[in-house]
């Protein structure tokens, strides 16, 4: 009886992983996957290649990004503590509605100033880029925008 438990267990996950390799490929090399390559090509490129800057841009740009990060270091922390805070109190049978009520202000604050930071960065490219570099590059942030930064 045992024996024939470990046969049939060993065939179970044998066909379970076959038809997760056999879904694996059709998703990496079915027709699925030819269709909008080259829009995705296109998403991958670097906004150096995609608008075409000059060395002088590229750095400025590059500079931008890390004084971004840097930015937003702090409140990502701030907000991830929050967050922890809030599950912390959600999670406890008594959650003081008041507390929670709060916490949620103070990601709301947080996530406020996180986008009045962003937006000052967008607005620094004028600054750095040409006309033409300017309209793709709002192109491609509406584009992010109206997509909801969804990813395939």
């Amino acid at each position: 009886m045992k024996k024939k438990l470990i046969i049939w267990g060993v065939v179970l996950l044998t066909v379970i992983n076959l038809a997760s390799l056999a879904t694996r490929a059709y998703h990496r090399w079915g027709d699925d996957e030819r269709r909008g390559r080259e829009g995705r090509r296109e998403a991958r490129m670097s906004i150096t290649e995609r608008l075409g800057l000059t060395e002088t841009q590229s750095e400025q740009v590059r500079a931008m990004r890390s004084e971004l990060g840097d930015r937003m270091t702090p409140y990502r922390e701030a907000y991830r503590d929050r967050r922890d805070r809030l599950y912390d109190l959600l999670m406890t049978p008594d959650a003081d509605h008041g507390e929670i009520q709060v916490i949620k202000a103070q990601m709301d604050s947080l996530q406020a100033e996180r986008e009045a930071i962003v937006f000052e960065y967008i607005l620094a490219h004028k600054e750095v880029l040409t006309p033409d570099q300017q309209t793709e590059f709002f192109t491609m942030i509406k584009d992010r925008f109206r997509n909801g930064y969804r990813r395939r």
